[in-house]
């Protein structure tokens, strides 16, 4: 086999020989979590592997692509891929990061040496300490600073407990939930084909974890009984999946007496109780009573969470109200008195009050586009995540920032409170070419109004100033609004533009 293969090469390929239905580029970048410049420039390095096997691939325009093959040779190419253990290995910025934080993690409290951290990665010393500045302002907020021990490497500071608690969460953060439960369950075909979506660094990680011995471990108990089917048991076989992996490398928790007991003599306890025979089992040795306080309080957490106790006292009665008047100062005065948004934001804090004691993980996929979208009211959400630690006694997480985003802009949008901008469409003759543009607008800015479309003649003539920006395919004097020129087919650098000039 001469091909060209590299660690996407081969996710690609196998994606593709597993479907049985022409699948579109969108479904592979997707399921493979690549974008489709990526997908598309390594789809000739996939024909030609294919090619070798007297497989051929494909491409039906409108519809997607399709491996043809010959019988039986299906089975000998998803061999043959699954042997590339050698193959160049190639990740994106995003994706090292992630597989830094996770080794770094994991040889806690240990120290990794820069060496080790750029041969893992495949990368020049120079890209491994990029990559360290971005998994560094993720552990910090996770409460787990990196300390530089010159001449010897790299080190994470913190607990046992926190540590694990850490790792569920980075697991839940780079996996989506729906390959996670795969992961843990009992079909081996759906498990191979989701586990594509997974980097190979870390699928290797999560490969290593005894992932369905735990899920097997709760569903077997009468724990099950107690944790809803689907995220409550993933996380929670996480956790035990974790915690068993490190007992057996020697990583054991400490659990200070005051909370050994609170926890082993709540009712919650008993339910773990009924795991210890089985999990000494998978061991091969004692489950320590340390061992068992720190996986009934992470249980009794998620039990909590659960049931969103709203009686727990960790979020005092005034605070909501506070919070409000906060928003309603900063954004408008109508949210300090709305009755749904301080109900919804009372019981997300209480839920978010246990999440931070206990240290379950929380995960906001919308993050980024809140965050683009409403910059103004995520401006807001800061301020108040910083009047809220205080009392939380914790750092509030860039994710929890983005839930007070979705709160706050869903009730200005409910309401109709946010501002819509009046804008003008300038361009100078040839309405095709306008229509183009407001149709471009339309889709990337749906709260702006649409005024008016006009030529250069008509808007150097026109009398009424009454709107808040100007869009143009030429250059024009600015009146009283700013004025942005751009592309009829308005380039994602003029959509830049165009937010620069909002904002």
């Amino acid at each position: 086999m001469s091909a060209y293969l590299d660690s996407r090469v081969i996710r690609i390929a196998r994606w593709l020989v597993e479907q049985d239905s022409v699948r579109s580029t969108g479904d592979l970048a997707s399921e493979l979590g690549l974008s489709q410049r990526v997908i598309r420039y390594r789809l000739p390095a996939v024909e030609n592997y294919l090619g070798e096997w007297d497989a051929t691939l494909h491409r039906q325009r409108g519809s997607g692509l399709a491996v043809h093959m010959p019988d039986g040779v299906c089975e000998a190419i998803i061999e043959d891929l699954s042997s590339r253990f050698e193959a160049p290995r190639v990740y994106s910025p995003e994706e090292r990061s992630s597989m830094l934080t996770a080794e770094l993690l994991w040889r806690a409290p240990e120290v990794t040496p820069l060496d080790k951290i750029h041969d893992e990665l495949g990368v020049s010393k120079t890209s491994a300490r990029r990559d360290l500045q971005m998994c560094e302002p993720w552990l910090e907020r996770n409460g787990l600073p990196l300390v530089r021990r010159p001449g010897k490497g790299i080190a994470i500071v913190g607990s046992e407990r926190r540590i694990r608690q850490v790792l569920v969460q980075l697991i839940v953060e780079t996996i989506p939930d729906n390959i996670l439960i795969a992961q843990i369950g009992d079909d081996e075909r759906d498990r191979e084909q989701k586990s594509a979506r997974i980097p190979v660094g870390f699928r290797e990680r999560l490969e290593a974890l005894p992932l369905r011995e735990s899920a097997t471990i709760i569903r077997e108990s009468l724990l099950r009984q107690r944790l809803s089917a689907g995220r409550s048991e993933l996380v929670f076989a996480l956790y035990l999946a974790l915690s068993i992996a490190r007992i057996r490398e020697g990583r054991m928790v400490d659990v200070s007496a005051g909370l050994q007991r609170s926890v082993t003599e709540h009712p919650v306890a008993q339910s773990v109780a009924g795991l210890v025979n089985a999990i000494e089992q998978e061991l091969g040795g004692p489950f320590e009573e340390a061992e068992f306080g720190a996986l009934t309080e992470y249980l009794l957490g998620l039990d909590t969470l659960q049931m969103t106790v709203a009686a727990s006292g960790a979020i005092d009665a005034e605070m909501v109200p506070r919070l409000l008047a906060i928003a309603g100062e900063r954004l408008h005065p109508a949210l300090a008195d709305d009755a749904e948004l301080e109900r919804g934001l009372a019981a997300h804090l209480e839920r978010l009050s246990v999440r931070l004691r206990h240290g379950l993980p929380v995960h906001n996929p919308l993050l980024g586009e809140v965050r683009e979208r409403y910059p103004d009211v995520h401006l807001v959400a800061g301020e108040l995540a910083e009047f809220l630690e205080p009392q939380l006694g914790q750092k509030v997480t860039d994710d929890e920032v983005g839930f007070l985003t979705m709160y706050l802009s869903g009730a200005m949008e409910r309401a109709r409170l946010r501002p819509r901008r009046r804008v003008l469409v300038v361009c100078p003759s040839g309405m095709a070419t306008a229509w183009v543009l407001v149709s471009r607008i339309q889709s990337e800015f749906p709260e702006f109004d649409l005024v008016q479309v006009l030529s250069e003649r008509e808007y150097e003539e026109l009398d009424d100033r009454d709107y808040d920006l100007v869009i143009a395919t030429l250059p024009i004097p600015r009146h009283e609004a700013p004025v942005v020129v751009v592309n009829p087919l308005l380039s994602a650098g003029d959509v830049g533009l165009v937010k620069a000039a909002v904002q």
